[in-house]
């Protein structure tokens, strides 16, 4: 059997990471550097630099020892890439669930394009590219911004969905007295908070419907003040809960927001997360229109595509699923059959597996 070594500069147990370990487990005997614990991540770049050196330097008796045929480098990979690969010349197989380049630079803004942080990124995010024989990515258009903004050759990378814990993520019976609009996130740009607050403005006159959006982050205090100053009685800012807890809060709600619904280019790259989530538990989703969705989701069908950053679009859609059960009940059906078929975890780890096997093939 092939023995592997997975590290990431996130946790292990960080849901993609969880996916990635639990796949090449199955066709290897796998040696696990990493922390568990959800405290490595606090937010921000230092926690990912101690994680990834702390990795590193565990890393390096296996290095020395060679006694291994692939490593597999999982989110967030790029600066262990660079660490690892003057040490070794076994493959590395490296997920890419995000740029760092974009996610800092061109979506978050936190440096400008021509700042030397903003061109570190950028070289790390290509020379790590450059040097990992298997690219995993979560969406096409995540392949397409890669390919036309580092160079990556489109063969050298495979789509993996982000995918979900079905464990905690599956069909509930629904509650037939709800009329709540849910959404959660970590209020960052591109989720789009402002847009929803503003579409549950515009629905203000139907009492009867209540959004309730969970959790915390970067737009959270300007967010709080508008739903305050334009006394949005209708609308609930709840704190962050445990990832155990987000099916209860799905399964008692009507409606569920998948986003993203943020202007940032990057907002249209991804297929958010709590999309996975929401329709592996049959539930009707409500989608920003991008090409990273349609990848997955068909309007009408299995989710109700709107305009982004466009709140009179949203509040247009929620009030469509609101009045017709009819078709909230077929949008739920068709996004279970959808995740089951496109997206189960069973899927996406023989992905992963046979995407790795067909990369370690001897060449010629």
């Amino acid at each position: 059997m092939l023995k592997s070594i997975f590290l990431a500069g996130r946790e292990v147990n960080y849901p993609r990471n969880a996916l990635m370990l639990s796949a090449i487990q199955g066709v290897s005997q796998t040696t696990v550097i990493g922390s568990q614990g959800s405290n490595v991540y606090k937010g921000g770049i230092r926690p990912i630099l101690r994680q990834s050196v702390r990795s590193f330097l565990q890393l390096i008796p296996r290095l020395i020892k060679r006694d291994f045929d692939f490593v597999f480098i999982g989110f967030f990979g790029q600066l262990l890439t660079q660490m690892i690969t003057p040490f070794t010349r076994k493959p590395i197989i490296m997920d890419m669930f995000v740029s760092a380049y974009d996610t800092l630079v061109e979506d978050r803004q936190i440096t400008t394009r021509k700042s030397l942080l903003s061109k570190f990124l950028f070289w790390l995010d290509k020379q790590s590219s450059q040097r990992a024989k298997l690219i995993l990515v979560d969406t096409l258009a995540h392949a397409e911004y890669f390919h036309e903004t580092f160079g990556i050759s489109l063969s050298k990378m495979k789509r993996v969905f982000v995918g979900c814990d079905e464990e905690l993520f599956h069909p509930l019976p629904e509650n037939p007295e709800s009329h709540t609009v849910l959404y959660y996130c970590s209020y960052l740009p591109l989720h789009g908070v402002d847009v929803v607050v503003q579409a549950a403005e515009l629905l203000q006159a139907d009492p009867t419907i209540k959004f309730r959006i969970i959790g915390e982050g970067i737009d959270y205090k300007k967010i709080q003040k508008y739903v305050q100053e334009n006394q949005l009685r209708n609308v609930e800012l709840a704190a962050p809960v445990s990832i155990d807890r987000l099916p209860k809060e799905i399964q008692n709600s009507l409606i569920c927001l998948g986003g993203h619904f943020g202007a940032s280019a990057k907002a249209c790259r991804v297929i958010p997360g709590k999309a996975f989530q929401m329709i592996a538990m049959g539930k009707p989703v409500i989608m920003g229109d991008n090409t990273a969705n349609r990848e997955l989701l068909t309007h009408g069908v299995d989710c109700w595509f709107c305009e982004m950053n466009n709140p009179r679009a949203l509040a247009d859609a929620i009030s469509t699923l609101i009045q017709d059960r009819e078709l909230r009940n077929r949008i739920a059906g068709g996004a279970l059959k959808t995740y089951q078929e496109a997206a189960s975890s069973k899927l996406l780890k023989s992905i992963v597996q046979e995407s790795i096997l067909d990369a370690l093939k001897p060449q010629g």
